[in-house]
Protein backbone atom coordinates (compact mmCIF):
# COMPACT_ATOMS: atom_id res chain seq x y z
CA UNK A 1 0.00 0.00 0.00
CA UNK A 2 1.41 3.33 -0.96
CA UNK A 3 1.12 5.93 1.77
CA UNK A 4 1.33 9.67 1.80
CA UNK A 5 2.88 12.13 4.18
CA UNK A 6 0.73 14.43 6.27
CA UNK A 7 1.67 18.10 6.28
CA UNK A 8 3.53 17.57 9.56
CA UNK A 9 5.43 14.57 8.15
CA UNK A 10 6.36 16.40 4.93
CA UNK A 11 7.54 19.44 6.89
CA UNK A 12 9.72 17.24 9.14
CA UNK A 13 11.28 15.62 6.06
CA UNK A 14 12.02 19.01 4.47
CA UNK A 15 13.49 20.33 7.72
CA UNK A 16 15.81 17.31 7.92
CA UNK A 17 16.95 17.53 4.27
CA UNK A 18 17.60 21.27 4.34
CA UNK A 19 19.26 21.22 7.75
CA UNK A 20 16.81 23.79 9.04
CA UNK A 21 16.04 21.52 11.98
CA UNK A 22 17.69 18.39 13.28
CA UNK A 23 15.58 15.26 13.34
CA UNK A 24 16.42 12.61 15.91
CA UNK A 25 15.64 8.92 15.63
CA UNK A 26 12.35 8.01 17.31
CA UNK A 27 9.94 5.15 17.59
CA UNK A 28 6.91 5.46 15.34
CA UNK A 29 3.61 3.65 15.79
CA UNK A 30 0.84 2.50 13.49
CA UNK A 31 -2.72 3.43 14.47
CA UNK A 32 -5.85 1.87 12.95
CA UNK A 33 -8.48 4.34 11.72
CA UNK A 34 -12.18 4.08 10.92
CA UNK A 35 -12.26 7.06 8.55
CA UNK A 36 -9.94 8.81 6.12
CA UNK A 37 -7.54 11.36 7.61
CA UNK A 38 -6.48 14.53 5.79
CA UNK A 39 -3.10 16.21 5.55
CA UNK A 40 -4.00 18.36 8.56
CA UNK A 41 -5.45 15.60 10.78
CA UNK A 42 -3.90 15.39 14.25
CA UNK A 43 -3.82 12.68 16.89
CA UNK A 44 -6.65 14.55 18.61
CA UNK A 45 -8.85 14.62 15.50
CA UNK A 46 -8.08 11.26 13.83
CA UNK A 47 -10.85 8.64 13.85
CA UNK A 48 -8.99 5.90 15.69
CA UNK A 49 -10.48 2.41 16.01
CA UNK A 50 -10.77 2.78 19.79
CA UNK A 51 -8.74 4.22 22.64
CA UNK A 52 -5.34 2.47 22.76
CA UNK A 53 -5.24 0.00 25.64
CA UNK A 54 -8.92 -0.94 25.37
CA UNK A 55 -10.54 -4.04 23.85
CA UNK A 56 -7.22 -5.64 22.86
CA UNK A 57 -6.19 -2.69 20.68
CA UNK A 58 -2.87 -0.87 20.98
CA UNK A 59 -0.87 1.21 18.51
CA UNK A 60 1.98 -0.95 17.28
CA UNK A 61 5.63 0.12 16.88
CA UNK A 62 6.94 0.08 13.31
CA UNK A 63 10.50 -0.50 12.12
CA UNK A 64 11.51 0.62 8.64
CA UNK A 65 13.84 -0.62 5.92
CA UNK A 66 16.75 1.50 4.70
CA UNK A 67 15.57 3.75 1.86
CA UNK A 68 15.94 2.48 -1.70
CA UNK A 69 17.00 4.81 -4.48
CA UNK A 70 15.24 6.35 -7.47
CA UNK A 71 12.58 6.80 -6.31
CA UNK A 72 13.55 6.78 -2.66
CA UNK A 73 11.20 4.58 -0.66
CA UNK A 74 11.00 2.68 2.60
CA UNK A 75 8.62 0.05 3.95
CA UNK A 76 7.85 -1.66 7.23
CA UNK A 77 10.59 -4.22 7.88
CA UNK A 78 8.54 -6.76 9.85
CA UNK A 79 4.99 -8.01 10.32
CA UNK A 80 2.73 -5.76 12.41
CA UNK A 81 0.04 -7.55 14.42
CA UNK A 82 -3.00 -6.19 16.29
CA UNK A 83 -5.17 -8.21 18.65
CA UNK A 84 -6.67 -10.53 19.34
CA UNK A 85 -9.43 -8.03 19.95
CA UNK A 86 -11.79 -8.55 22.88
CA UNK A 87 -14.75 -6.76 21.24
CA UNK A 88 -16.11 -5.95 17.79
CA UNK A 89 -14.60 -2.50 17.36
CA UNK A 90 -15.76 -1.38 13.93
CA UNK A 91 -14.61 -1.11 10.36
CA UNK A 92 -10.92 -0.28 9.78
CA UNK A 93 -10.43 1.66 6.52
CA UNK A 94 -7.11 3.47 7.05
CA UNK A 95 -3.98 3.42 9.15
CA UNK A 96 -1.68 6.22 10.26
CA UNK A 97 1.95 6.54 11.28
CA UNK A 98 2.07 8.47 14.55
CA UNK A 99 4.76 9.52 17.03
CA UNK A 100 3.02 8.48 20.27
CA UNK A 101 2.06 5.04 21.57
CA UNK A 102 -1.02 6.48 23.34
CA UNK A 103 -2.83 9.76 23.76
CA UNK A 104 -3.19 12.83 21.58
CA UNK A 105 0.17 14.51 22.22
CA UNK A 106 2.35 13.79 19.22
CA UNK A 107 2.25 13.95 15.45
CA UNK A 108 0.39 12.18 12.65
CA UNK A 109 3.22 11.72 10.13
CA UNK A 110 1.77 9.67 7.26
CA UNK A 111 -1.28 7.61 6.38
CA UNK A 112 -2.54 4.82 4.13
CA UNK A 113 -5.89 3.75 2.73
CA UNK A 114 -6.35 0.00 3.18
CA UNK A 115 -6.75 -1.99 -0.04
CA UNK A 116 -9.89 -3.47 1.52
CA UNK A 117 -11.62 -2.51 4.75
CA UNK A 118 -11.36 -4.89 7.68
CA UNK A 119 -14.02 -5.42 10.32
CA UNK A 120 -12.47 -7.55 13.08
CA UNK A 121 -14.79 -9.33 15.50
CA UNK A 122 -13.95 -10.31 19.06
CA UNK A 123 -11.08 -12.83 18.93
CA UNK A 124 -9.81 -11.62 15.53
CA UNK A 125 -6.43 -10.07 14.74
CA UNK A 126 -5.25 -7.77 11.97
CA UNK A 127 -1.80 -8.13 10.40
CA UNK A 128 0.25 -6.12 7.95
CA UNK A 129 2.97 -8.16 6.24
CA UNK A 130 6.54 -6.92 6.06
CA UNK A 131 6.77 -4.52 3.11
CA UNK A 132 3.02 -3.79 3.05
CA UNK A 133 3.34 -0.13 4.09
CA UNK A 134 5.36 1.92 1.63
CA UNK A 135 6.43 5.56 1.78
CA UNK A 136 8.07 7.18 -1.25
CA UNK A 137 9.75 10.50 -1.98
CA UNK A 138 9.96 11.25 -5.69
Amino acid sequence: MAGQFSTTGANAALDAVTGRATQTARTTYLALLTAAPTDSTTLATMAELTTPGQSGYARQPVTWTAPTSDPSSTSNSSTITYGPFTADLGNVTHCALVSASTGTAGDLLAYWSLDSARDPASGDSIQFAAGALVLTCD
